[in-house]
């Protein structure tokens, strides 16, 4: 099943998903529109759906085929007929919803050469001082695009054009939990140990994704988040505390 309704395009992905997908760009107008839909469809507590999934210019939808579609009618008809319904409802709403009703984290981390291991790079490499990078990285209001690719890792954008700057060509074999990257206009966090070839500005004493069925990902596709710097001396106090 393939098909366009309005600007959208929606189309099947197996037999057990449908995808909603827009214009393939990074941008917040794209994302508010994922983000308001997705509160419909998760509104409507439809029986059969699994799971609604954001993430960059898609909405993904899990569904179980026994419970979301009958067996005596054709697929195809069905999936279209509701993926029309749905888009008929969310235009006829003309759901508006300011930069203000996502929520914002203010997030610390410390920008200290300890943590920040590829400042410099960034620095020689885009000819900039490491205190300007620090300052364009905390001057920007980030939107959450995407959750991948360990639990809880976000991926978000865009940073300044001036501190833009490709992944290492080699992975570092282990980069700390919490540690906060580049890696070309997107910036994240990392939520656990793991390995990684994002360039490393700085440490956040937050923890990004706890394991707690109650917890886990400390952030959702949708939410903004803007850093502050802190010292290594307020770094461990909070780290003692969180």
């Amino acid at each position: 099943m393939h098909h366009k309704i309005h600007n959208w395009t929606i189309y099947s992905l197996g037999d057990h998903a449908i995808v909603f997908a827009l214009a393939p760009k990074m941008h917040f107008s794209v994302l508010q529109k994922l983000k308001q839909l997705h509160e419909l469809i998760v509104s409507k507590k439809i029986n059969g759906i699994l799971d609604v999934i954001p993430s960059y210019h898609t909405l993904t939808i899990i569904y179980d085929i026994t419970l979301f579609l009958s067996p005596t009618q054709n697929v195809n008809n069905q999936l279209q007929l509701f993926s029309s319904q749905i888009l008929s409802e969310f235009e006829n709403k003309a759901l508006e919803q300011n930069i203000n009703d996502f929520p914002i984290y203010k997030v610390p981390v410390c920008y200290e050469n300890i943590f920040a291991l590829d400042i410099e790079n960034i620095s020689k490499a885009n000819q900039i001082s490491c205190q300007e990078i620090i300052q364009l990285h905390t001057s920007k209001q980030y939107d959450v695009y995407s959750i991948g690719f360990l639990p809880g890792f976000t991926y978000m954008g865009s940073v300044d054009e001036k501190i833009k700057i490709t992944r290492h060509p080699k992975p570092r074999n282990e980069v700390a939990a919490g540690s906060v990257g580049i890696a070309g206009l997107q910036t994240g966090i990392y939520p656990t140990n793991s390995p990684g070839g994002w360039q490393i500005i700085g440490k956040t004493p937050w923890k990004i994704f706890d394991p707690h069925p109650n917890k886990l990902a400390k952030f959702k596709v949708g939410d903004r988040v803007q850093f502050y710097a802190i010292d290594k001396e307020e770094f461990d106090s909070l780290n003692e505390h969180l």
